[in-house]
């Protein structure tokens, strides 16, 4: 038997209208925000010493002839 009255039933039914995948488009943003964070997060816990090469080969990269033509000073006036 139910003793809660019929208007009270149709109010915990409804939850205004949204359901998960409404509020999953709404708050997408953060969503794959947040899980970019943890995914480079737990790379870099699981990488630990070993990230250091990969800088290593990021400075090497810029350090290149090429990107150091292209990052000359302009001439003095």
């Amino acid at each position: 038997m139910n003793t809660l009255p019929h208007n009270q039933t149709k109010r915990l039914e409804n939850d205004g209208g949204r359901s998960l995948g409404t509020w999953v488009r709404s708050h997408l943003a953060q969503i794959v925000e947040s899980f970019w964070f943890c995914l480079t997060f737990l790379l870099f816990l699981l990488l630990g010493p070993f990230s250091a090469v990969v800088v290593l080969i990021g400075l090497g990269s810029l350090a290149s002839e090429e990107n150091r033509a292209k990052m000359t000073e302009p001439a003095r006036l």
